[in-house]
């Protein structure tokens, strides 16, 4: 510091010298703001914490005396991660700043200061290389990367949410402050889904947690109502997704009419979903954001959009592998309490996201995400005793599927696999609780239920492992292999419409969730296209009370409150391939075949009917359940009118006439499967197909797979055309021009 006080001669002065010496003169300025708004270069009211920090969702690094050494170690895997040196400012920060704080009055949201979660990378990875390298330099409490090299490695999360601005959070959030429901509203669906679908799917890890969480935060928001000062304890926003999912399912099991649980649950997922974008869910995902997603996922399934419900669990798997908790922690005698509970949340949470992951992919035969390698099935601790619980008998359940009956372990399944298979579910049923084995055992409501859910879920998986038999083309089985199997497919599937009506009996479950009616629509379906049973008077008794129990109206409320919800009389709604399915079922049901008479177009083919698929006179059917009358829209004389979503026969139809078309191109005409009974009116001419029975060309599972699933066009076809008229602006300086010119 002696050459600042000396006076040098100015011509022998380099220029770093000169700089040297006015920077050392430059007097000192002590910063007012926080730690993070000056890192931004904002303006900062001085609060603590302050409304930038607020806004910004990093309210605990709010601090106006910052250890910066702590600081600039923080966890290079945790979500709690201090803040990039300098972002650029929004455009729109200002108008953001200019909005009212209703929203953070009703609803504080905000991610609190919690323990740092691991973000999971495999050990062979640079990331985990690095950090090994860095632990070594440093003590074994520190987990450094540094924050410059983050981005580069992809590790960076401290960026604000990517896919919608601030803005419109804020917005959206104030919105959603004024439509919160009453705290009678709450508490009504809270019941209602931790009496009904927690029991049976235990999305929410501790319900127990929960509740208490919950009963402060309406409490505090009680007390707010009346105070002039405003105390609301501040909740994460993952948080507030997971309250606002169990509101959503609570609506769609709740005891209200089709068009009331509908508005509900799509609005309070709407909200949950929000509260997932707020919490930045994509880049700083947390076991509350994996719970609330698994829920949203719950919804739009038992809403009809399985395929929307397939493609976010996918998503949800992602984040919770990013989590790690795929990977088993150890727990030894070493291991506390709280730690000990800790690895069982994480257990229980994976195995839930597999347990979905699963099922659904097995409705559509795809391969599931989570065929990994992960950690012990999470069970109690007198499991191995006592029994299993229904949730763990389920898990064992999905892991036989994940396991075995996946689409490539099905194509190579030998008959000896196939038993196996079929041996380890069967096993289930007697490793459950005693309450749970027999219909005689149970000691509740519930326990009936599960019982009946255990064995509607059992049934199903052994028909699914035998279906291999029902193929045509199947050389891996002889004749006397696939018999048996087929039997044992068919005893399972008439086993799965059977519980699904003891469901039925006692609770909305069966009905309003997407799987229980999937498993048994599909096993009526198929039971009514195989033709040893289609005649069977059992078989036809279970299909007319499962049409009964799937048509069944509850002519409550005639008036839908929202425009875009339909109004309905009927307790259920099905739409896609479950109602492409049910259309199936009763033209199985009333005429013998998929296909009505209604397709059968003016001068087609007549054809003699044969006793295998011609219906049997009203009088004669001795299979009709007591007091069940055939719908009156399948009377003759009575016109029907077709729905090219809900009828399956003509799409089949069409589909078959674009197959033969392409055998006549081909020149090689392929009619031998089709019982003609004349010859062609006109010589030369391609027959009517949709005139003929298809099961009588094509194997019980394609017949099955074309009622069920489609094969959309990959390629855009136009259905998401709208119109999108905007007005560019013109270059800085010049006028609006008025026309447009283009060379």
């Amino acid at each position: 510091m002696s050459d600042a006080h000396e006076s040098p001669n100015v011509d022998d002065l380099t220029p770093e010298e000169a700089s040297r010496i006015i920077h050392s003169h430059r007097k000192v300025r002590y910063g007012t703001a926080c730690w993070p708004c000056r890192q931004r270069k904002v303006k900062c009211d001085n609060k603590s914490p302050c409304e930038n920090c607020v806004k910004r969702e990093h309210a605990q690094l709010c601090s106006y005396k910052p250890n910066r050494s702590a600081t600039g170690k923080s966890g290079s895997f945790s979500e709690t991660n201090s803040q990039p040196k300098k972002r650029p400012h929004s455009p729109d920060e200002q108008e953001t700043r200019s909005l009212s704080n209703e929203a953070r009055e009703s609803i504080s949201a905000y991610e609190p200061e919690a323990p740092e979660i691991t973000r999971y990378v495999g050990q062979n990875s640079i990331p985990a290389l690095l950090r090994e390298q860095t632990s070594a330099n440093e003590p074994e409490d520190v987990n450094v990367i540094r924050q410059d090299m983050r981005s580069l490695l992809g590790l960076d999360n401290s960026a604000p949410f990517p896919l919608m601005s601030a803005r419109h959070l804020n917005r959206l959030t104030s919105d959603i402050s004024s439509e919160l429901p009453s705290d009678r509203e709450v508490m009504k669906l809270f019941r209602t889904y931790k009496e009904i679908p927690q029991p049976f799917w235990g999305f929410v890890i501790d319900i127990d947690d929960l509740e208490s969480k919950l009963m402060v935060y309406l409490e505090d928001r009680a007390k707010n109502a009346r105070a002039s000062t405003k105390t609301t304890r501040p909740v994460s926003a993952s948080w507030l997704a997971i309250l606002f999912a169990v509101l959503a399912v609570g609506s769609q099991y709740h005891d209200s009419p089709y068009h009331v649980r509908t508005r509900d649950s799509q609005k309070y997922i709407q909200i949950s979903f929000h509260f997932l974008r707020v919490g930045n869910f994509l880049l700083r995902p947390n076991l509350d954001s994996i719970q609330a997603l698994l829920m949203v996922g719950f919804v739009l399934l038992n809403d009809m959009k399985a395929e929307a419900s397939w493609a976010l669990l996918g998503l949800t798997c992602r984040l919770a592998q990013s989590l790690g908790l795929h990977r088993p922690q150890q727990i030894d005698s070493r291991s506390t309490t709280e730690m000990v509970k800790k690895e069982i949340s994480r257990r229980k949470l994976w195995w839930t996201c597999l347990w979905h992951d699963t099922l659904t992919s097995l409705s559509f035969d795809r391969s599931p995400m989570t065929t990994i390698p992960c950690c012990p099935i999470p069970m109690s601790p007198n499991a191995e005793t006592e029994g299993w619980a229904y949730i763990e008998s389920m898990y064992h359940l999905n892991q036989i599927i994940s396991q075995r009956l996946n689409p490539d372990a099905v194509a190579e399944a030998t008959y000896g696999q196939i038993l196996e298979s079929c041996a380890a579910v069967q096993n289930i049923r007697d490793n459950v609780l005693p309450q749970l084995r027999a219909k005689e055992a149970c000691k509740s409501a519930l326990d009936r239920l599960q019982h009946f859910a255990i064995r509607l879920h059992t049934a199903f998986i052994i028909s699914v492992a035998c279906r291999p038999a029902l193929l045509r083309a199947n050389s891996r089985l002889d004749a006397g292999q696939k018999k048996l199997l087929a039997d044992r497919c068919k005893t399972n599937l008439a086993e799965t419409v059977r519980m699904f009506l003891a469901m039925h009996q006692l609770s909305v479950i069966p009905t309003r969730s997407w799987a229980f009616t999937y498993h048994g629509l599909s096993s009526a379906v198929l039971l009514g296209i195989l033709g040893e049973t289609k005649t069977d008077p059992e078989v036809r008794q279970l299909q007319g009370d499962l049409i009964s129990a799937l048509s069944a109206t509850a002519a409550k409320e005639q008036t839908s409150p929202q425009p875009h919800i339909h109004k309905s009389d009927h307790d259920i709604e099905l739409s896609g391939p479950l109602s492409r399915a049910l259309t199936a079922l009763k033209n199985i049901y009333d005429h013998g075949s998929v296909i009505g008479p209604a397709v059968k177009k003016e001068g087609s083919i007549s054809i003699p009917g044969s006793g295998t698929r011609t219906p049997l006179p009203l009088n004669t059917l001795s299979g009709l359940p007591n007091g069940y009358s055939m719908p009156s829209d399948s009377r003759p004389g009575v016109s029907q009118s077709l729905d090219p979503h809900q009828n399956a026969a003509l799409a089949m139809a069409e589909m078959q006439q674009q197959q033969q078309t392409q055998h006549l191109a081909a020149g090689m005409p392929d009619f031998s499967g089709m019982p003609f009974g004349q010859p062609l009116t006109q010589p030369g001419t391609m027959p009517d197909i949709s005139a003929f029975d298809p099961a009588t060309y094509m194997s019980p599972l394609d017949l099955y797979d074309s009622i069920f699933w489609e094969s959309p066009d990959p390629f855009n076809t136009g259905v998401d055309s709208m119109n999108f008229d905007f007005l560019a602006h013109p270059p800085p300086g010049q006028p609006q021009q008025g026309n447009y010119y283009f060379s």
